[in-house]
């Protein structure tokens, strides 16, 4: 365990008060602590990168951290009509698929495929859309969420595009 790793691990303790807290409508201490939240994404890859602390470990932690906080704020925010029930569902399956994927490769060519620049992108485009959901933004509603699903898809393909690579380059090895 380093400091990166801790912070993907604080990043999903943080995780329930956001969601007690949007639950309850305390609307300005959700957004805070999400922004907490949310920042240990960046900091977690930040300082592994520049400690060279890059580890198996954080691989699986970070988009764990990741797919836990948004799983369950989602889930708060579609019980508590804030957010659509087919957007959370296109957040969800494409990234039981993404996971599924990932272990499938995991137990085949023994490696563990990590996030790509994209996939951080989509993340964050997701929370922007989440934050927007909650503060009521008409565009988040109008523009966001479709903008967000066609960045899901694209992630999608490529995840799958780089799974596929990989095991057929393990096969040529």
């Amino acid at each position: 365990m380093n400091i990166s790793n801790g912070l993907s691990v604080f990043r999903m303790i943080l995780t329930i008060p956001v969601a007690y807290l949007l639950y309850i409508q305390d609307i300005p201490s959700a957004i805070i602590l999400g922004i907490l939240a949310g920042s240990t994404d960046f900091f977690d890859g930040y300082l592994a990168r520049k400690f060279n602390q890059i580890t198996d470990l954080g691989k699986i932690l970070d988009p764990l951290a990741d797919k836990f906080f948004i799983g369950v704020v989602g889930l708060t925010l579609v019980i508590t009509d804030i957010m659509p029930l087919w957007f959370f569902l296109s957040i969800i399956i494409r990234d039981l698929m993404i996971l599924i994927g990932g272990l499938y490769a995991k137990s085949k060519i023994k490696i563990t495929l990590t996030s790509t620049f994209e996939g951080k992108i989509t993340y964050t485009l997701i929370l922007l859309v989440t934050f927007g959901l909650v503060i009521d933004n008409t565009y988040a509603y109008s523009y966001g969420i479709i903008l967000a699903v066609a960045a899901m898809l694209y992630t999608l393909f490529q995840y799958l595009f780089i799974m596929v690579r990989e095991l057929r380059n393990q096969k040529l090895r």
